[in-house]
């Protein structure tokens, strides 16, 4: 079977969605399997994939740069061409949006809750213009009448599609993602980070979305310093969202805490797992997530957890970690004190969460994302 993975939705900026791309890609190759797989790249994306060059047939489609509208038309127009050059059987694309005229049968994937408009204005979210609104609006359903097949990432994403879109609950395939195993190995020294600190810390890690709530837990870290007088620091990983990062940057200034928190931007991939299994804490209020992949990796790395109460998350904690409210600060501030003060606590929280993890791999995600490949496959030849 030629299975065809198109790539155009993915840029370096990309977060979330790279890392789930990259790792099911590397699961593939490793499962040695007898399909054949291409990857649809472009310019602005090639690099991204150059590890798996003499793995897999990258195809190339003339798209400089990225832009939303350039990206769907560049897929409308190239990718129906290549199928029929190539012989595809199978085609995948991650990024939401379907092919209209597509002469094999088309799975996609559908990760970001910002695309589902009921669920932003029910939490008053509204992250994109106007513009990408309507298209959402259209573009959504469409894709998902026109797909085969639905894959998603939690059964919260689901829900949302089946509320948004007048579609068969069979067409929706859920599949999680897995944990990268360099989070797996023994807990790393301090000396493999490239910070120094004289104290223990409480470790954030995400793109500085609004929605992330970042804010609510400096506010929360500073009530803990200056009431509780709790010895930590705050490092906060991840890149800058349209200058969202300065607005943090003041309000710890205004706190007094700018001694306290630490922002480390966006680090390599690599040395994540350094940051996590050094951290006292991990703590993750964001307001809307379809997953919540650094969940799994401070778990995966013996860091106990605090997570929101909102969208999947719960979902994907488990019994593993305490879950609270994120716009209430003085309910987070007491959680981060309970995991730093109560040692049964947090044994228990570690415990639970190498537990939670088994369930996670990115060979599960892959043997899984390939029987609904193969599925669609064999509807196809019969």
């Amino acid at each position: 079977m030629k299975i065809a993975i198109n790539t155009l939705f993915i840029t370096e900026e990309r977060g979330g969605p790279k890392t789930y791309l990259l790792n099911l890609i590397r699961a593939f190759i490793e499962l040695d399997s007898q399909h054949q797989f291409f990857l649809f790249v472009s310019r602005y994306n090639e690099n991204i994939f150059k590890d798996y060059k003499n793995k897999i047939r990258k195809i190339i489609i003339p798209l400089s740069r990225y832009n939303r509208i350039l990206r769907f038309l560049s897929e409308q127009i190239f990718i129906p061409y290549l199928i029929h050059k190539y012989g595809i059987d199978i085609l995948y694309t991650q990024g939401n949006l379907a092919i209209y005229f597509c002469p094999c049968k088309q799975i996609i994937g559908i990760q970001g809750l910002l695309v589902f408009n009921r669920l932003k204005k029910k939490l008053r979210l509204d992250t994109n213009s106007r513009l990408i609104n309507l298209f959402f609006k259209y573009m959504i359903p469409f894709s998902a009448k026109r797909a085969d097949r639905i894959i998603v990432v939690s059964t919260f994403t689901k829900n949302c599609l089946l509320k948004e879109i007048s579609i068969r609950e069979p067409k929706i395939k859920v599949i999680y993602e897995g944990v990268d195993d360099s989070f797996l190995s023994k807990r790393s020294h301090s000396s493999f980070l490239t910070v120094k600190l004289n104290k223990p810390y409480i470790l954030f890690v995400g793109i500085l979305f609004k929605y992330k709530n970042v804010d609510k837990l400096i506010a929360a870290f500073s009530f803990l310093k200056k009431e509780k007088k709790i010895p930590h620091y705050l490092l906060i990983i991840g890149r800058d969202h349209k200058g969202y990062l300065q607005e943090l940057k003041d309000l710890a200034k205004r706190l007094n805490m700018k001694k306290w928190i630490v922002f480390l931007g966006q680090l390599p991939h690599e040395v994540l797992p350094n940051y996590y299994k050094n951290a006292g804490l991990f703590v993750y209020p964001s307001s809307i997530e379809s997953f919540g992949l650094p969940i799994l990796e401070a778990m995966a790395c013996g860091t106990p957890v605090i997570a929101s109460n909102r969208t999947s998350i719960p979902e994907i904690v488990g019994n593993a970690g305490l879950i609270v409210d994120p716009d209430n600060i003085e309910e987070l501030a007491e959680a981060i004190w309970r995991v730093l003060t109560d040692k049964e606590l947090r044994e228990n929280l570690i415990k639970k969460g190498y537990e939670r993890i088994k369930q996670f791999s990115w060979e599960k995600t892959a043997k899984e994302t390939l029987k609904v490949f193969e599925e669609v496959y064999y509807e196809n030849i019969t």
